[in-house]
């Protein structure tokens, strides 16, 4: 059988898609922990649930109850919701830990370090900051005042939303794999223990008290004993507690803990459950999937009702309300409303639950001025309260929020209780990280047509005071279609084409009907408009403007990807290196950014460029202000910044043994090159950057290719090319970049932001910044990876070029494809005199 001839496409179709790059997709930056939804869910389409259950549980503790109560803020970030309804993303993760969260245990972690850590509350926060320490090596000691661990889990949400069993899932589940853990039920914080025992006893104390206590109705009468409030309802329902309700009962607030209650007083025997609000139906906190419960349980909900009075009597509670109009929220988040005049009204009830927040309350810490209202007072950016060792996080501390976001409160502050027992005062920031396992992308020809699939609603069960579960979750046909769903924003081809910006495109075209023409055509042409023509007479001098001929068959005598190119680089014959590497601007970097550096240059065996060492046993060449004094003898040479503007100074810096250097730009190098010859300096470093010794100059603009071009034509006018090395700095990317530099004359390249984002940097306002979203180790193998990567392109071009050592490269080797980058550089354009 013939082959099909292979088909050609014109260059705007080429076809890049094999090339994934992953970038974080909305459901995942919009997960406060993280979570990578995009691997899950392919991995649930593949089949492979355990691989599911490690992508769901690697930064997630309470997995299982959160693929039942999540808020689920990953759902309305996901882009399908923008056509026919987001994908199900809890209902997901509830298939998988529904099969392999109870039988699933995680690896045991011993306990390493000497420290302890004391954390007081059991709750979210507090557990998976316990979860993350004790993974870390400390032994933590868990406080919990009630006789079970969960915190608001356990004793805040109704049973037929949250059966017990699966809280126990995640507990046993975390307790097995963190043997370090040890619980202190029954331990109330001023009854049982003391903070003052806690600092005693262990290195640091992390309040995490939630905020359990529900508060009054700030109206007269609103703090009358028989108006019950809604987490206090909850929680006796939750230990037990049976209570007949009566016939008419009123639950006021619009919240998830309002929704709770109402259901549960309708399955507890109430014949009418009123539900009012402040907020209009569009502006309520509860979830729309528990406003959707509701109304499917006959819950009379009425939006826009302000209570302003209670009359408590002898059977009934009249309270006295107003009907209102907005229930929005303003830009800073408050809710605005304005009362309609003339609508009060009274409605008397049986019973009546108030469900309009809650707060924390420690007369231990209110009596230590450690509480701000009903808050422990700490600092969000660093957890941390007024006192030294002792840190806060979750509800407690910065007030009401979700299951999710408390998680994210526990392992932002295990992260700042790790740095400070480890020593590190000023740690880089917190960042939640983000991850992919780089999963394929589901391959259903159907998953443009499948409709979302809802949880199938099974009612108040038999008998409702036995608290069935109210859904039932995905059968694996269902789940797999689901997930099939999946745009995978997490994909990038690293085409022009493919892309963020454009990928709701492709959306639009998959969704479109054959029979559409007019939709397709008018997507189809968008796509293929021309790009913009970057190479034009005013475009600025850039590397990329430069490129290798191939070799001359007359000098191709070798395989060039077969055969050794040497690397080694010598600065003035005495500083010996692997690679043709230096690496500058890490001074005023944080001390994890500069650790993890120094441990990458070791590894490969280049050197650091800069005001003061990097460590690590890592050959330094120190940048000198003109004037200043000696030197530093640890060394390996003084490099004087001369800058753009020629002085002449004093070799007596550099002591014996060192070598000695100056940094020049353009500007200075006609009266530079002559003194550091006369002088008997060692090496030039050519700035073509803002100013190296600077924090991140090459953010300040594009580097000036015509310091190189200068310096090699001075040197030869002067005869002297072989008498003092040239190193190069400014806008190296990439070992392409460094190639081209040692073709034009320099021995070795220094980079600097190219390192900086390596090791997880981003630009901010001109400067590079770091967060703490990697660990060091992760940085080492970046940082590494992208300076062996660079090593291997140079070399690989030195080789397809006929040499066997990269510092054999020469002008020859290259040529300019615009005029202003022939000019800058001195390498002629084809065509062109």
């Amino acid at each position: 059988m013939m082959s099909e001839p292979p088909r050609e496409f014109p260059p705007e179709l080429d076809d890049d898609t094999a090339d994934i790059h992953f970038v974080p997709p909305p459901c995942q930056v919009a997960c406060p922990v993280g979570t990578d939804v995009p691997a899950y869910i392919a991995l649930i389409w593949e089949g492979k649930l355990e691989e599911a259950f490690a992508a769901i549980t690697a930064t997630n503790p309470f997995s299982s109850v959160c693929a039942r109560v999540c808020s689920a803020p990953c759902e309305p970030a996901c882009r399908r919701a923008d056509s026919d309804g987001a994908l199900a993303i809890r209902n997901l993760k509830r298939y998988v830990m529904d099969r392999m969260g109870s039988h699933r245990p995680l690896a045991p972690v011993a306990v390493r370090r000497e420290e302890t850590v004391a954390i007081v509350g059991g709750g979210p926060a507090g557990l998976t900051a316990a979860q993350d320490l004790a993974l870390a090596g400390f032994k933590v000691h868990v406080y919990e005042m009630s006789g079970r661990l969960g915190g608001m889990i356990a004793w805040g949400i109704p049973n037929f939303c949250l059966p017990p069993s699966v809280i126990d899932q995640d507990i046993e589940r975390m307790m097995a794999r963190c043997p370090g853990i040890e619980v202190h039920l029954d331990h109330a914080l001023g009854e049982e223990i003391t903070l003052g025992e806690l600092k005693q006893r262990h290195d640091a104390v992390l309040l995490a008290i939630g905020a359990t206590w529900g508060r009054k109705l700030p109206v007269p009468g609103g703090d009358h004993p028989r108006i019950e409030d809604g987490v206090g309802f909850i929680h006796r329902i939750n230990a037990g507690e049976r209570p007949r309700l009566p016939d008419k009962v009123l639950v006021i607030g619009g919240g998830d803990v309002a929704v709770d209650v109402a259901r549960l007083a309708v399955r507890l025997g109430a014949g009418e459950v009123h539900m009012m609000c402040l907020e209009s139906r569009q502006n309520m906190p509860a979830q729309d999937r528990e406003i959707d419960a509701i109304i499917k349980e006959s819950i009379r909900l009425q939006n826009d009702r302000l209570p302003i009075e209670v009359i408590a009597g002898a059977e009934e509670i009249t309270v006295r309300f107003v009907e209102t109009t907005g229930g929005g929220l303003d830009a800073d988040g408050k809710l605005c409303f304005e009362i309609v005049e003339g609508s009060e009204h009274d409605l008397s009830f049986a019973m009546v639950v108030a469900a309009i927040g809650q707060g924390a309350e420690s007369a231990e810490l209110q009596d230590k001025g450690m509480m701000d209202g009903d808050r422990v007072r700490a600092d969000f950016d660093t957890m941390r309260t007024g006192e030294t060792n002792v840190f806060a996080a979750g509800d407690g501390a910065f007030g009401g929020s979700s299951i999710v976001s408390a998680m994210h409160h526990g392992h932002k502050a295990a992260y700042y209780i790790k740095a400070f027992l480890d020593g590190r005062e000023d740690p880089v920031p917190y960042r939640t990280p983000y991850r992919t396992r780089r999963v394929p992308v589901a391959q259903d020809v159907m998953w443009t047509e499948y409709p979302p699939h809802e949880l199938t609603y099974q009612g108040l069960g038999d008998v409702p005071a036995e608290f069935a579960e109210a859904e039932a979750g995905y059968d694996a046909p269902t789940a797999i279609k689901e997930a099939a769903r999946c745009f995978r924003c997490d994909a990038e081809t690293g085409s022009a084409d493919y892309s963020v910006r454009n990928r709701e495109d492709f959306f639009a075209m998959a969704q479109a009907r054959p029979g559409d023409a007019g939709e397709l055509h008018r997507l189809l042409q968008q796509r293929l408009i021309p790009r913009e023509i970057l190479v034009s007479a005013d475009r600025p001098p850039t590397f990329d403007d430069l490129v290798f001929l191939p070799a001359n068959l007359s000098r191709l005598v070798i395989d060039p990807y077969r055969d050794h190119c040497s690397t080694e680089t010598e600065i003035a014959g005495r500083l010996a290196m692997d690679l043709p590497f230096l690496v500058s601007g890490f001074d005023d970097a944080p001390g994890e950014a500069r650790q993890a550096l120094a441990g990458s240059l070791k590894a490969t065996g280049c050197g650091y460029v800069g005001a003061r060492a990097i460590g690590g046993g890592v050959p330094w060449l120190q940048v000198l202000e003109p004037g200043a004094a000696m030197g530093d003898e640890a060394a390996e040479g003084i490099v004087i910044n001369l800058g753009e503007r020629f002085q002449r100074v004093e070799p007596g810096a550099a002591g014996e043994g060192q070598l000695l250097g100056l940094a020049v730009k353009t500007s200075a190098l006609e009266e530079a090159i002559p003194f550091a010859l006369e002088a008997d300096f060692d090496l030039l470093i050519l700035d073509a950057s803002g100013g190296i010794g600077k924090p991140w100059p090459e953010l300040s603009g594009r580097p000036d290719l015509t310091v190189l071009r200068q310096a090699v034509a001075i040197l030869r006018r002067l005869n002297r090319e072989e008498d003092i090395d040239l190193v190069y700095f400014g806008g190296i990317r990439s070992g392409t970049d460094a190639a081209k530099c040692i073709s034009l004359g320099c021995k070795a390249v220094i980079a600097g932001v190219a390192l900086g984002f390596s090791l997880g940097g981003t630009v901010e306002n001109g400067a590079m910044t770091f967060a703490g979203d990697r660990t060091g180790e992760e940085r080492v193998i970046a940082a590494t990876r992208l300076i062996q990567g660079m090593a291997d392109e140079t070399s690989i071009l030195a080789r397809c070029t006929g040499k066997t050592n990269i510092h054999n490269l020469e002008p020859e080797d290259l040529k300019a494809i615009t005029l202003p980058t022939a000019k800058a550089t001195g390498i002629p354009m084809v065509g062109r005199s």
